[in-house]
């Protein structure tokens, strides 16, 4: 099956296009959505001033109103579904068949479901796979006719005709309540990134609650928050991160190390759930707005072969990312400086420093550091090593790199992660 991005002018310019300087001086992107967060979101009464529940609801015209969920997040409908009733008379359909990675059967299922109901308000709840798979089920619901394989993201998707998207995220991670990506799975393994010239999937409304976050299992919350410091990581390293965008990941990264932890050892305290909500948020924005990095290219490649956890697979290869972005910009010492790593003698100390704190952070929260350690075995990952190297440089996000990996590189990179082994920097392969 052939898909946009392995397009061979995609493949030769696009990665060179994304990084040009020019074209980011010309025009420098910073979309949001209109964020809420906090405790009193849904409310059934209205109080003195016009709050969120009012916003969103002059956007249903129609009176009808779309929740796409999963099996899991369907408990927090009630809450969100009823001030929209009682207050301003929306008829709700509830579809909660989403699932893990967003396949693209599932898609073409909500899509129809959509087009049965006709809605004008979507309301995307749970996970990043919720969200995926609500983003790209409105396209199909506007336009029956696209095609995710090739849908190019040159050309604008022409969305909100029919409907605008409201996004409540119950996991700390993904930020798809405020990129404008939707990743999809395909029969094949492959997990594409979809968008379009513009960002138009960036959700019109991202509604934060901490309280649907409350009681994560561990593991959950470990791997979606590994997420979240990926996003913040690469979207600081992006060659494309302007000044604004690095702000903001910056104090996402500084919160995932000091608040990760306690929502980790504790699902119940509402305070670590709150700031995780925010940070995964705010590292969702210059993911969205400067672009990803190869760790989630790598990431994608091994978690779409593997059935793996996104998560968990972009976390361990973000000290890979770094160690070869290292050979093209120093830009990593700034993070240092914020975590307060730096060594002042030695940028290549500074660099092991910081690769240590976040494998420390990894080893807290009991994630892998090693693809063999994740339960991947030798066999099956040699066997599909060919694949792998094909795959992963037509990962979108493997146009965000500093500068383009040979095979050999991308074979070293995937050889020393199996058992979770750093790259030797000085090695002739990498000089």
């Amino acid at each position: 099956m052939g898909y946009w991005s392995h397009e061979y002018l995609l493949r030769t310019w696009g990665g060179p296009m994304v990084q040009a300087e020019f074209l980011k001086e010309v025009q420098r992107p910073f979309f949001v959505p209109r964020v809420f967060s906090g405790l009193n979101l849904f409310l059934d009464k209205a109080g003195l001033l016009p709050d969120s529940v009012d916003l969103v609801a002059r956007e249903c015209k129609s009176k009808k109103a779309f929740i796409v969920t999963d099996d899991y997040a369907v408990r927090f409908t009630s809450k969100i579904k009823s001030p929209y009733e009682k207050r301003h008379g929306i008829k709700f359909e509830i579809w909660a068949k989403a699932k893990p990675d967003a396949p693209v059967e599932t898609i073409k299922e909500c899509a129809e479901k959509m087009r049965q109901f006709g809605p004008d308000l979507i309301f995307a709840v749970g996970g990043g796979s919720s969200m995926d798979t609500a983003k790209a089920a409105w396209l199909l619901y506007e336009h029956p006719e696209a095609n995710f394989e090739i849908l190019s993201p040159l050309i604008p998707l022409n969305l909100r005709h029919k409907a605008k998207l409201v996004a409540v995220p119950t996991t700390s991670g993904t930020g798809s309540e405020v990129s404008g990506i939707a990743v999809i799975s395909f029969p094949d393994g492959v997990k594409l990134g979809t968008g379009g010239a513009l960002p138009e999937f960036v959700p019109d409304f991202a509604l934060l609650d901490p309280t649907f976050t409350m009681g994560m299992p561990p593991e959950l919350t470990a791997g979606t928050g590994g997420d979240a410091l990926a996003h913040a990581v690469d979207g600081f390293m992006a060659p494309r991160a302007d000044e604004l965008n690095q702000a903001v990941a910056l104090k996402a990264i500084e919160m995932v190390f000091e608040w990760l932890p306690k929502a980790y050892h504790d699902g119940n305290d509402l305070m670590p759930r709150m700031k995780m909500q925010q940070a995964a948020m705010m590292a969702g924005i210059p993911l969205s707005n400067a672009g990803s990095g190869i760790s989630h290219a790598l990431g994608h490649t091994i978690g779409g072969l593997f059935h793996i956890h996104h998560g968990v697979m972009v976390v361990l290869f973000l000290p890979y990312e770094l160690q070869v972005y290292s050979r093209a910009t120093d830009r990593h010492l700034e993070i240092c400086d914020r975590l307060g790593c730096r060594d002042q003698t030695s940028d290549e100390k500074s660099l092991s420093n910081l690769i240590e704190k976040i494998r420390g952070l990894m080893t807290q929260l009991n994630l892998p550091i090693g693809l063999r350690q994740a339960g991947i075995s030798e066999e099956a990952f040699k066997a599909k090593l060919e694949a792998i190297l094909e795959q992963t440089p037509t990962d979108p996000a493997f146009y965000f790199g500093w500068y383009d990996l040979t095979r050999d590189q991308l074979k070293d990179i995937f050889m020393m992660a199996y058992e979770g082994q750093l790259l030797d920097l000085k090695s002739e392969l990498w000089r």
